[in-house]
Order: structure tokens, then C-alpha cells, then sequence
């Protein structure tokens, strides 16, 4: 007498439902594992697409940074600092870069009126919103002719134009900066993240409360420092990128003697080791998961053996009326793996239903795609045919006389 796979499933599912309490116990570790799995993978996700958007926002995988390199001997005597001429050297040689800008960052006192309010201040070229890719609001921004004539003239971030002038216009007016009157010719347009969580901060506020200047008028009116710690620079496409770095990495290595001053920071390649992170955290929390599955698995086959204890007169009739051996191994998988699915899908609709509590707890937009909840349901199946073989085995192999006479 064959059982088919529809009078399995409708048996199992009785037989969850008559014994609810270990039922509940079965399903419970492959609930936490499989949660487990829908939770973590969420949380990488949503680093990953947080990281992802900051770095786009920041000028996307085309930017590169030369900066300096604190793992470098400081005994070595090199400059950590590049000159204006160094500057010009470097430009000189990737004509192939798209934009190009040094950077020379002071923290310096705002005046205007009564109020004095101290601001991060940057000497800076054109090329900055180009490899920002950060548009003025009002106004206009810096230009060459401004440079080579080391104009007193300023641009400044959302925060400051707001705390001086309000809702007031901003252009034209004269503010006092290191004690030196400049002209305000443009307001950035105000920076913020675009994916950001409802309750998450504004990641790119800080940006907000910069202003600029001609990096010439810093160096000739300003602090009289001919020092630039950071160049950033945009190659013309993604793909460029990685051989526009290397290059720099070699002029930069031949400037200083092949000393590692500085090093040479590519968007790129932060995405891509952000990748490579992803899959190991990925890696070592979905084992966690898996740990926490096996030990229901575990659960699920004791308490299998123990049913077929149980149930073992049971078996005896079914292989004396016809069943075959085959019949009540299928029958007591496919009941194992019933509850282990059962499980999957009470973890993933719990895994689900935390995700807003705990992407409010982390000010993060956590999200679990289609291949998630696949591959949590498909492990739960895994488990519960795992744990379900060897009492599967065990029943099927049974000698239907001694289970006929078992009490």
C-alpha cells in the first residue's frame, strides 16, 4: 500500500498540530536561526547601501585622494606636506585626470556685525564642486581669474549663511575672516544624505559648514603657509580609476624618494573592499546562524527518534497492511521537514517583523531581498531533512513483527 506524498504531508501536519507543546519546542532553535539570518543579512545590506550612498555623494568611484599616510615612518625626514609648485607638478603629469584639487584646511574666525563663529575654511581651485559634484545655490563659486589674482573672495556652506544672514541674501555682503574683510560670491547648496534613515542624522551635515577661498589668497593673505596635506582628484570614468591611481602612486613615490608619505586613496577600491568585508561578516554571522539551526536540527531528529518510540506499533500495522519500507521513511521526512519549514517561515515572518524596530534602533534603512528569505527558507528545508534521515532510516527499517508486539 504506497502513501503518497499529499497523505504524508496531511499525517505530519496533523500530528504537528495534536502535539502543539513539542511542536513549539521542535521549531523554536530553527525559528532563531533562520530570524538570525533574515536580521544579519538586513544589517549588511544596509551598511552596504549606506556606505555606498556616502561614497557616491561624495563625488562616486571615480574620485581619488592623495593623502597622508600615518603608518609612514616620521624619522624619514620627507615632507608630509606637498607645496604649491609640487602641486602644479602633479597636475602636470595625469593630463588625464578629469578634475584636480589641493586642499588647505584652517580653522578660522567669522565675524560679521556683532557675532564671531569659527568655521573649517579651505583654499581651494575651481575644480572642487567638479569632483564634489556639489552644485551653488546662490551665486557663483570660485574661478581662475579669482586665483591668479588673489581675490578676497569666499564662498560659504548652508550653516554659515544661515547663522549670519537668516533668511536674508548673502551675496555681496562683506564678512571678516582671520580679520580679513571678504566678499561673500556664493552659498553651496545645502548637502544631505538622500537615503538617509527617517531618524538618522544628516551624514554629510559637516559639509554644510565649510566655506572657501582661492587657495592663492590663503597662501598670500591668509596664514602665509605653503603647505597641502590632501589632493583629491576625479578621473574621467569608474573604469580609468585604478590605472589613474597607480600612476599617482608612482609620482608620488618618486617625489618623496620612495618613501611611503602618502598614500593613494581610490573610491573604487573602498567599494570594493567594502564588498569583500560584506561577504566575510556574512560569512561568520550566517555559521552563528547556522549554529543555532543545527542545534535545532538536533532537537528536531531527538524528538523524531522519540516519536518513533511512540508510534512504533503504528509502523508495525502500516508495514503489515502493505506499506512499504520506503513509505514510512518518505513518511517521516517529509513530516520532519514539514515542522523545519514551518519553522523557516514563523523565523522569516519574525525576522521581518523586527527589521523596522531594529533599523530605528540603528538610525539605518535595513532591507532583506527575495534571495534572503529564499535561502533562509531553503535552509530551514535543509535542516529538517537532515535531522530528519536517520530517524527516517531507524523507522523504515523496523521489523513489523516486533513492532505489532510492542506496548
Amino acid at each position: 500500500m504506497a502513501i503518497s506524498i499529499k497523505e504524508n504531508l496531511i499525517v505530519g501536519f496533523s500530528d504537528f498540530w495534536s502535539r502543539k507543546i513539542r511542536s513549539i519546542i521542535v521549531i523554536l532553535g530553527i525559528i532563531l536561526g533562520t530570524m538570525s539570518i533574515i536580521v544579519v543579512t538586513s544589517i549588511i545590506n544596509g551598511i552596504n547601501k549606506t556606505t555606498m550612498a556616502w561614497l557616491m555623494e561624495r563625488g562616486g568611484l571615480a574620485k581619488i585622494s592623495i593623502e597622508r599616510n600615518w603608518d609612514n615612518d616620521t624619522t624619514s625626514g620627507e615632507r608630509e606636506y606637498f607645496n604649491l609648485k609640487e602641486f602644479e607638478q602633479i597636475s602636470s603629469l595625469i593630463p588625464e585626470a578629469k578634475y584636480i584639487n589641493p586642499q588647505m584646511n584652517r580653522h578660522l574666525s567669522f565675524s560679521y556685525k556683532q557675532d564671531t563663529q569659527y568655521f573649517s575654511t579651505f583654499g581651494v581651485l575651481a575644480d572642487l564642486t567638479g569632483i564634489e559634484e556639489w552644485d551653488i545655490s546662490k551665486g557663483r563659486f570660485i574661478n581662475d581669474f579669482d586665483i591668479k589674482q588673489n581675490n578676497d573672495v569666499i564662498v560659504i556652506g548652508s550653516y554659515i549663511k544661515d547663522t549670519f544672514f537668516g533668511n536674508k541674501n548673502a551675496i555681496g555682503e562683506i564678512i571678516t575672516v582671520h580679520n580679513r574683510r571678504m566678499k561673500i560670491i556664493g552659498v553651496m547648496e545645502h548637502r544631505f544624505m538622500k537615503n538617509n534613515h527617517p531618524m538618522q542624522q544628516n551624514g554629510l551635515a559637516y559639509l554644510n559648514r565649510r566655506a572657501f577661498i582661492p587657495i592663492s589668497t590663503m597662501i598670500n593673505k591668509g596664514t602665509g603657509e605653503d603647505k597641502i596635506f590632501r589632493i583629491d582628484l576625479k578621473a574621467n570614468d569608474v573604469e580609468s580609476a585604478s590605472a589613474l591611481g597607480a600612476k599617482l602612486e608612482n609620482i608620488i613615490l618618486n617625489m618623496r624618494h620612495g618613501k611611503p608619505v602618502f598614500r593613494i586613496r581610490s573610491a573604487k577600491d573602498e567599494a570594493q573592499t567594502m564588498k569583500k568585508n560584506s561577504e566575510i561578516f556574512q560569512l561568520v554571522f550566517t555559521l552563528i546562524s547556522a549554529i543555532s539551526l543545527f542545534v535545532g536540527a538536533i532537537v528536531i531528529s531527538n524528538i523524531m527518534l522519540a516519536t518513533i518510540k511512540e508510534r512504533t506499533r503504528e509502523i508495525g500495522i502500516r508495514l503489515a497492511v502493505g506499506a512499504r519500507r520506503r513509505d514510512i521513511f518518505f513518511q517521516f521526512l517529509v513530516q520532519t521537514i514539514l515542522v523545519a519549514v514551518i519553522g523557516g517561515i514563523f523565523g522569516i515572518i519574525t525576522g521581518l517583523s523586527i527589521l523596522n524596530i531594529v533599523s530605528k534602533f540603528l538610525e539605518m534603512e535595513l532591507f532583506a531581498n527575495t534571495s534572503t528569505i529564499v535561502f533562509a527558507l531553503l535552509s530551514s528545508a535543509v535542516v529538517g531533512l537532515l535531522a530528519g534521515v536517520i530517524p527516517a532510516i531507524i523507522a523504515s527499517r523496523l521489523d513489523p513483527i516486533r513492532a505489532l508486539r510492542y506496548q
